[in-house]
């Protein structure tokens, strides 16, 4: 009888677990829009110094190889990553049926989730640069002025660093203020967690 009870209940608990799954992709009340995008944001950041490292390795010691087979992991780990965020996110929440732009969001999220693929078989910034280009828009659906986007950093960092090794080689350049300015904006939360939730379990 006892067994047949521990059974019963460990069943139940399944059953409601199973229940609480299929109905949100997240739990109810831990929904951050700002970390998602920070994490991406960190994510192409990784991806291109990884591709950075791997594309000038030299491979001439143990040591160059170790790197290079270190960050091959890690930037298809943070590829991997991104599109999951992406994919689970974005596409099972932020993005809904029916809505104004949700065709013009699927598209740019395919777009974002094809540009990961070619990361991933290409040792090439040019697809990690076209990510970040596309995540700006793709980010920009879903908030308004205030939110400091991280890619932006990483775009002014790089134009920084080439100014300045153009400066060391001698190389005149002309710096604008595009190379100082900063992008901020902050998020629209009227596509946050508002589905109805049913709890009578």
């Amino acid at each position: 009888m006892k067994k047949r009870l521990l059974f019963l209940g460990f069943s139940a608990v399944l059953f409601f677990q199973n229940s609480l799954s299929a109905h949100c992709q997240m739990p109810c009340g831990i929904y951050h829009d700002n970390m998602v995008y920070d994490q991406i944001d960190q994510y192409a950041e990784t991806m291109f110094k990884g591709i950075t490292v791997i594309s000038e390795n030299k491979l001439n010691t143990t040591k160059e190889k170790n790197e290079c087979i270190r960050w091959v992991i890690n930037n298809e780990k943070s590829s991997n990553d991104a599109a999951n965020l992406i994919t689970t996110y974005f596409l099972q929440q932020k993005i809904k049926p029916d809505e104004a732009d949700t065709v013009q969001r699927l598209v740019s999220a395919h777009k974002l989730l094809f540009l990961i693929v070619q990361i991933k078989q290409n040792a090439d910034r040019k697809y990690v640069e076209d990510f970040a280009d596309e995540w700006e828009k793709f980010k920009l659906m879903f908030h308004v002025e205030g939110y400091e986007c991280k890619v932006e950093i990483m775009k002014q960092r790089q134009r920084q660093k080439a100014i300045e090794e153009a400066k060391k080689k001698g190389i005149p350049v002309k710096e604008t203020s595009n190379d100082a300015k900063e992008h901020s904006h902050d998020h629209d939360h009227d596509h946050d967690h508002d589905h109805d939730h049913d709890h009578t379990h």
